[in-house]
C-alpha cells in the first residue's frame, strides 16, 4: 500500500515553529479579562457623546481616549485572530475569536458618534481649538483626513447603525475563510516518488512544479475539483460581499465601491485605470515568456498546469526555515545594521508561525500590535518560494516595526498602498542578491531569473488581471447583475486567456481561477500589489546600487507609516504614482531579465 503523508495536528508542531502568543497574553482568560477592561473604558468614553465639539479639551480627551481604546482592542483582537488562524478547527480558538469580534463590533457601534461630531465642528472653531490646545497638534493629519471625507460621514444615528451592522456585513468574508481554510478537502495525490500525499493549499506548489507532467496535471485538477463542486456557494458568498460593499458606498454617497475604497487615502481612480492600461500595453512581454517556456519544454500544447515547472530542470536552492531566515538576513544586509537588528528580533523571539498544520489558515500574512510587535503567518515548504514569502512578510513586519518606533499609534499603520511597497521591496532585494551570488552558475541563474519572472507576472500581471475581474464584478453587481458562478466563470475565463495569451491552453474548470482568491474579500485590495511592485522596483534598484540618499530616503518611507497621504509619502521617496513612469521603469527591468534568461536558455 502506498504511504500516506498527513499534516500534523497543531499540538504536534514544535514551539520554535509557532508564534509566541504569550507576547500578547498568557491565556484566553487573560485576554478576556483585558477585553472587559477595554469595555469599561468605552463605557466612560461614551459619556463624551454630544460634548466633543464644545471645547478644545473635550476634543483632545475624546481623541486620546479613542487612541488608548484602539491600542488595547488591537492587542486583544489580534491575539484572538491569531488563535483562530493557528487552527480553524479548534473550537476554543474559534470561540475566543468570536467573542473578540463580537465585542469589537459592539464597541465600534458605541464609539461611532465621534466622527460625525468631529466633522460637525466648523473650520473656524477647529482652528480656535488647535490654537488653544497645543496637544491637538499630534492629531492634525488625522483630523484633516477625517474632515476631508465629511461628505461621506453619516449622521450619528446612521453611523451607529452601520457600525453595529458591520459584523453582519462582513460575514461573507468569514464564511469564505472558513469554507476555504477549514472545509475544503483536495484529497490525496501521488508525488514524484509515487507516494500518496494529502494535497493542501500549502503544498500545492510542490506538485505544480513537478518535472513529471502527470503529477502536476493530476494535482492541478484535484485542487480545482472542490472549487468546482462548491462553485455556486463560492459565487453566492462573493456576490453577498460585493453587494455589501456597493451598498455601503451608496449610502455614504460615493459613486462606486472603488471610489469609496480609494478616496479615503486620496488616491485618484486614474491610478487604477493607468495600471490596467499600462499592463495591457505590455502583455506582449508576458506572452513572450510563455512562448519561450513552451519552446524550451518542447510542448506541442502547453496547458496551465505546465506553467510552473522550473526550466532549470530541478527545484534548486531549497531552504529549510533556518536556512531561509539566514538567506533573508544576508540579502537584506544591504539595508544596514539597523534593519538586520530588527529582523533578528523577529527571527529570535518567535514572531513567526512557520509550519503548516491541520486547520491552519492558508497563505501568509503579517499583522502587527502597536505596543507589542509584528507577527507573521507562513506555511513553509522548503522551497525558494517560501524564502521569498518570508522576505515579503518581513518587509511588512519591519515597516510596522520602524513606523511604530517613529509614529504615535494612530499613524503607525501604513495603508496597504504603501505597505505592499515594503514587502515587494524585500523580494526585489532578495532577487538582486541571488543573481549576484550565483552570477557564474548558469543553471542557478536560470532558476533565479525564472523565479523573478514568475513573481513579477504573479504580482504585476496576475494581480492586475484580478483587479480587472474585481472591477468588472463590482460594476456588474452595482448595475443589478447577480454574480452567478456562470457569470464569474465567463469574465474570469476571458481575462485568463487574455493575460496568458496564445501559447497557453485552458484546462479544468474556470471556477478555481476566481474562487481561490481570498483578497477579493478585502475590497479593491489586489491592484495595490501591482502598483507596489512597480514602485518598489524603482526604490530597490536605487538602494541596491547605493545611490546617494537612497537608503536614507527608504528609512524615511518606512518610518512615515500612515502619517501623510500615500501619494505624498511616495513622492518624498522619489516615486510619482500619478503618472505611468514608474510602471515603465518596472517593465524595463522585467524586459531586461527576460532578455537575460532567453539568452541563457537559447545559447
Amino acid at each position: 500500500m502506498a504511504e500516506t503523508k498527513q499534516l500534523p495536528n497543531r499540538s504536534e508542531v514544535a514551539d520554535e515553529l509557532k508564534w509566541d502568543l504569550t507576547l500578547l497574553f498568557d491565556s484566553d482568560d487573560e485576554m478576556r479579562a483585558a477585553l472587559k477592561q477595554t469595555v469599561a473604558l468605552v463605557t466612560d468614553f461614551v459619556k463624551l457623546e454630544g460634548q466633543v465639539g464644545k471645547s478644545a479639551q473635550n476634543l483632545l480627551n475624546a481623541l486620546q481616549a479613542e487612541k488608548q481604546i484602539d491600542e488595547q482592542l488591537e492587542r486583544e483582537y489580534v491575539y484572538a485572530f491569531m488563535r483562530r488562524d493557528s487552527d480553524t478547527t479548534d473550537t476554543a480558538a474559534v470561540s475566543v475569536f468570536g467573542e473578540a469580534a463580537n465585542t469589537l463590533s459592539k464597541l465600534g457601534a458605541q464609539m461611532a458618534f465621534l466622527e460625525p461630531e468631529i466633522v460637525a465642528i466648523s473650520d473656524e472653531q477647529l482652528a480656535q481649538f488647535q490654537q488653544a490646545e497645543p496637544q491637538l497638534a499630534e492629531f492634525n493629519f488625522l483630523l484633516k483626513k477625517l474632515r476631508s471625507q465629511r461628505a461621506h460621514v453619516l449622521s450619528d444615528v446612521e453611523e451607529k447603525l452601520l457600525s453595529r451592522a458591520q459584523k453582519s456585513l462582513d460575514a461573507s468574508e468569514e464564511i469564505y475563510n472558513t469554507l476555504n481554510d477549514a472545509d475544503l478537502d483536495f484529497g490525496q495525490v501521488h508525488n514524484d516518488d509515487g507516494k500518496l500525499v494529502q494535497l493542501t493549499h500549502g503544498n500545492r506548489s510542490q506538485f505544480t512544479e513537478s518535472q513529471i507532467r502527470e503529477v502536476r496535471k493530476k494535482a492541478t485538477l484535484a485542487y480545482e475539483k472542490p472549487y468546482q463542486k462548491l462553485r455556486n456557494t463560492f459565487a453566492q458568498t462573493f456576490n453577498s460581499f460585493v453587494d455589501s460593499q456597493n451598498m455601503q458606498a451608496q449610502i455614504r454617497h460615493y459613486d462606486s465601491a472603488r471610489q469609496a475604497a480609494m478616496s479615503g487615502n486620496h488616491i485618484d481612480e486614474s491610478v487604477y485605470d493607468t495600471l490596467v492600461k499600462s499592463v495591457n500595453d505590455h502583455l506582449s512581454l508576458a506572452h513572450r515568456w510563455y512562448a519561450l517556456k513552451k519552446r524550451v519544454l518542447g510542448l506541442d500544447t502547453m496547458y496551465k498546469y505546465d506553467l510552473n515547472v522550473p526550466l532549470a530542470g530541478s527545484d534548486m536552492l531549497k531552504t529549510t526555515f533556518e536556512e531561509g531566515k539566514q538567506m533573508t538576513l544576508d540579502a537584506l544586509s544591504v539595508l544596514g545594521p539597523r534593519y538586520t537588528a530588527g529582523l533578528k528580533q523577529e527571527f529570535d523571539h518567535r514572531w513567526i508561525d512557520a509550519a503548516e498544520n491541520k486547520g491552519k489558515r492558508s497563505g501568509g500574512y503579517q499583522i502587527s500590535v502597536y505596543d507589542a510587535n509584528p507577527f507573521i503567518l507562513l506555511n513553509w515548504t522548503d522551497k525558494l518560494y517560501s524564502t521569498s514569502v518570508l522576505a515579503h512578510e518581513s518587509g511588512h513586519a519591519m515597516h510596522s516595526y520602524f513606523s511604530s518606533q517613529a509614529q504615535p499609534s494612530e499613524y503607525a499603520d501604513a495603508p496597504i498602498f504603501l505597505a505592499e511597497v515594503a514587502s515587494t521591496f524585500n523580494e526585489n532585494i532578495l532577487t538582486d542578491y541571488l543573481l549576484e551570488k550565483y552570477q557564474d552558475d548558469r543553471q542557478k541563474l536560470i532558476f533565479i531569473l525564472e523565479q523573478y519572472i514568475t513573481g513579477f507576472i504573479g504580482t504585476i500581471y496576475r494581480q492586475t488581471q484580478f483587479a480587472e475581474f474585481e472591477h468588472q464584478a463590482y460594476q456588474a453587481q452595482q448595475a443589478g447583475t447577480t454574480l452567478t458562478a456562470d457569470y464569474l466563470d465567463q469574465i474570469s475565463g476571458d481575462l485568463v486567456n487574455k493575460y496568458y495569451g496564445p501559447s497557453v491552453t485552458e484546462t479544468g474548470t474556470r471556477t478555481q481561477s476566481w474562487a481561490y482568491v481570498p483578497h477579493f474579500y478585502m475590497n479593491y485590495y489586489v491592484y495595490q500589489y501591482a502598483t507596489s511592485q512597480a514602485v518598489s522596483t524603482a526604490l530597490s534598484q536605487r538602494v541596491w546600487q547605493h545611490e546617494d540618499h537612497a537608503l536614507e530616503n527608504y528609512f524615511s518611507f518606512l518610518e512615515a507609516g500612515g502619517s501623510d497621504y500615500p501619494v505624498n509619502i511616495l513622492k518624498h521617496a522619489g516615486v510619482d504614482v500619478t503618472t505611468d513612469q514608474y510602471l515603465k521603469e518596472a517593465f524595463k527591468v522585467f524586459e531586461q531579465r527576460l532578455d537575460q534568461i532567453e539568452s541563457l536558455l537559447l545559447k
